[in-house]
């Protein structure tokens, strides 16, 4: 009896699942501005877009460029929708869709191309 109770003892603890790619980027950098968890994006109206990537990746902070005010979006948790006032977003791997009112929606691509 003993041993069962050592081996309850040793079991091994839940492991945390993979950081999602948002966690990620949150951390670092996709372009030359060296800001943390900036990464450029380019949407299907041929419209840069900047992401920022903040608190984990639960926050995103949209720009046309660098020096525009962000659209503030969050999520509660890793792979949920982003909301914010007039605009949600959704990520599928490297491509986030981007929905506002009665516009059509947006798609936009990681640029790879720095």
């Amino acid at each position: 009896m003993s041993v069962a109770l050592a081996l309850s003892g040793c079991s091994e603890q839940p492991r945390k699942a993979p950081p999602t790619e948002q966690e990620i980027h949150a951390g670092d950098s996709g372009d030359a501005s060296g800001i943390p968890g900036r990464h450029p994006y380019r949407c299907d109206d041929d419209r840069p877009l900047l992401v920022d990537f903040k608190n984990e990746g639960l926050t995103l902070e949209l720009r046309r460029d660098g020096d525009a005010a962000p659209v503030v979006l969050t999520a509660p948790a890793a792979g949920l929708q982003y909301v914010g006032d007039t605009m949600s977003a959704m990520f599928s791997g490297n491509e986030l869709k981007i929905e506002e009112g009665d516009k059509p929606p947006v798609l936009c691509r990681k640029d790879t191309s720095l």
